[in-house]
């Protein structure tokens, strides 16, 4: 759950700084305006001046006050705050702009320019930023509210007061449309996201056994073994084949025989589960676990316990009892051996065929550092 609220929030916070953009400067543009044709630059030079600068400043700021790279749900609930805190901020300044305009007759017909700026600037607000609907109501309201009490109170500006209150309920309803459309469009996100999660999961896992499949298990074993050739680190691989396993599917059937498999992914899962190390199926009865950063004595270790414990724990499967036993192959990467890591592969594929043929249920280990291990080298 806090991982769907931190993908929406990461989505508001860059749909928020990419709408918060260009709209800063429109409030400067709109105070020249209505100030130049006032005459506010005249009448008060310093005022006039102070607005343009500090409605720049607060623009800037939107651009300054960029997205996070990567944050958690607290920090982006922070970044959110602050950069509406910006947005409001200057919808502050201007209702108050608002105020001195309606209230002062030196304005003159600037005045009305002023109010279609005004509901102009609501407008955007309920449309930009709809997200978060509270923010937004506040925002509108920090405009239009003061500035629209003080028309009514004034009876020559009475009825432009009720026109601009028409129109408020039209935006109030924009908005609320445009909050939930956006909602819908983050639940829509999401949804595309789990099945996309959910897909490249699937393409990666066995159905089956729910251990790492064939493909999950070449690209691991593929830069692993990058890794090994470029920094050295010990790199070694089992595969395992349980024996007689068409026995098991000809005498109890195949739901029997799945059921086994399970178990015994089961058991391999519980006992390669360390870092570095991944387990996957790789064939029908044919497992595998790459032990990253493992030499060929430890991982010759953990493949005799492993074998050891499914001899003298058999497998209970609908009040039957079936004793399993496994071929282990296991080859340890070496740079004047290896290529790459096909070549680990059917080295240890080589080991389990050596285990085969010596009599099943044991771990033999890659031929060619067997041979080294005999002749003394």
């Amino acid at each position: 759950m806090n991982l769907v609220r931190t993908r929406r929030l990461t989505q508001e916070m860059a749909d928020t700084y990419q709408r918060a953009l260009t709209g800063g400067f429109f409030y400067a543009a709109a105070w020249l305006v209505v100030g130049l044709y006032g005459g506010a630059f005249d009448f008060a030079p310093l005022a006039s001046g102070g607005l343009v600068v500090a409605f720049l400043g607060l623009a800037t700021q939107r651009f300054v006050h960029k997205p996070l790279a990567d944050g958690n749900e607290a920090a982006l609930v922070r970044w959110l705050r602050l950069h509406w805190g910006i947005v409001l901020l200057t919808t502050t300044l201007w209702g108050g702009l608002f105020c001195w305009v309606t209230l002062d007759a030196r304005f003159g017909d600037a005045r009305v320019t002023a109010l279609l700026f005004t509901l102009g600037l609501c407008t955007a607000i309920a449309h930009a930023f709809s997200m978060r609907r509270g923010f937004a109501f506040a925002g509108a309201g920090l405009l239009c509210l003061p500035g629209l009490a003080l028309m009514l109170l004034d009876p020559v500006q009475r009825a432009n007061a009720l026109m601009c209150t028409v129109y408020l309920v039209y935006v109030v309803i924009s908005l609320l449309r445009s909050y939930n459309e956006y909602q819908q469009r983050l639940d829509l996100d999401q949804e595309l996201r789990t099945q996309r999660d959910l897909f490249s999961r699937q393409s990666r896992i066995d159905p089956l056994t729910e251990l790492a499949n064939r493909r999950q298990f070449s690209d691991v074993l593929a830069k692993a073994s990058v890794r090994a050739r470029i920094g050295g680190k010990p790199l070694t691989l089992l595969l395992l084949d349980i024996d007689h396993f068409k026995q098991i599917n000809d005498t109890h059937g195949h739901a029997v025989g799945d059921a086994c498999l399970v178990a015994i992914a089961g058991r391999l899962h519980t006992a390669f589960n360390g870092e570095g190390d991944l387990a996957a199926r790789v064939g029908g009865e044919e497992f595998a676990v790459i032990l990253d950063g493992q030499d060929l004595a430890t991982a010759m270790q953990r493949a005799e316990r492993f074998r050891a414990n499914l001899v003298e724990h058999p497998i209970a499967i609908d009040g039957l009892s079936l004793c399993m036993t496994a071929s282990v192959g296991v080859a340890e990467y070496a740079r004047a051996r290896h290529e790459g890591h096909d070549a680990l592969y059917h080295a240890a594929d080589s080991a389990v065929y050596r285990a085969k043929a010596a009599g099943r249920n044991r771990v033999c280990r890659d031929a060619a550092v067997a041979e080294l291990a005999e002749s003394g080298v």
